[in-house]
């Protein structure tokens, strides 16, 4: 049995020995090298940006009375109202600039072919004087069975129009903003100088049929088939250049009386 007075075996006591880890739960001063290294965890760890969000303001109070209500919904109509109105208004004027851009480009484009189509109609008579020439000397070697008197002549100049603002405004859509009226103008102008380009290489492949004839004699001593094949090719040219020729005259005066002219 044990007195308040009997002393406590010092092998009861709990033995700490120096530099031992402080027991879990025990009282004592902090390990410095364990904040420092918290607070460099703490300072390496990504801070997420917060997504800004969109304020969204609700009404002050709900609509009370029939009164409130209507006011709060023709708002929100006048609102949507007043945006579709600047939406279509801005649509209006951008329309507007690309329909002016599309005429100006096609006036240009207008008078440049049309400055090309006086200088082709003049080619046209200079080849057709030439042509005339030409047969000339073939009816009289056919008729004298003699050598060529003269040299025959298939020259030609003849220049290509142009297509791009045409294209370039179908493919934009621009053209859809013109006026029916107009847009037919332009569309005759073109479709006529389309059509006279296509005639310019088929009397041009008659010259060629011409030239590759006249060639197997190089000293003019034509054979009678030959002489025939000639006057054949020379013939037809020249209905073809009368046909461009008409064409040609379209196209001049579909521009001059400012509306479409329907061909013969």
């Amino acid at each position: 049995m044990m007195t308040e007075q009997d002393p406590i075996s010092p092998d009861a006591k709990t033995q700490i020995e120096p530099g031992s880890p402080t027991a879990v739960g025990s009282e004592g001063p902090p390990d410095p090298d364990l904040r420092e290294t918290a607070v460099r965890q703490l300072s390496e760890t990504p801070v997420e940006t917060p997504t800004p969000m969109i304020d969204i303001h609700p009404s002050t109070h709900a609509a009370n009375t029939w009164r409130e209500f209507f006011i709060h919904i023709a708002t929100i109509v006048l609102g949507l109202l007043i945006a579709i109105g600047l939406e279509q208004t801005v649509e209006y004027f951008h329309e507007r600039h690309e329909l002016r851009i599309a005429r100006e480009e096609l006036r240009v484009e207008v008078e440049q072919d049309s400055a090309i189509g006086v200088r082709n109609m003049q080619s046209i008579h200079d080849l057709q004087a030439k042509l005339n020439a030409d047969m000339a000397l073939l009816l009289a070697h056919r008729a004298t069975n003699k050598p060529l008197t003269g040299k025959l002549d298939f020259t030609s100049r003849f220049t290509k129009t142009h297509y791009a603002a045409l294209k370039s405004n179908q493919l934009s859509g621009s053209l859809a903003l013109m006026p029916h009226a107009e847009l037919e103008q332009y569309d005759f102008f073109f479709s006529v100088n389309e059509t006279i380009m296509m005639q310019a290489r088929d009397w041009n492949n008659s010259i060629e049929i011409a030239k590759a004839i006249a060639t197997r004699s190089p000293d003019g001593q034509l054979s009678p088939q030959d002489t025939s094949e000639l006057i054949s090719a020379i013939s037809q040219t020249q209905g073809q250049l009368a046909f461009t020729e008409t064409l040609i005259g379209f196209a001049q005066a579909s521009r001059l009386k400012g509306q479409p002219i329907l061909g013969p």
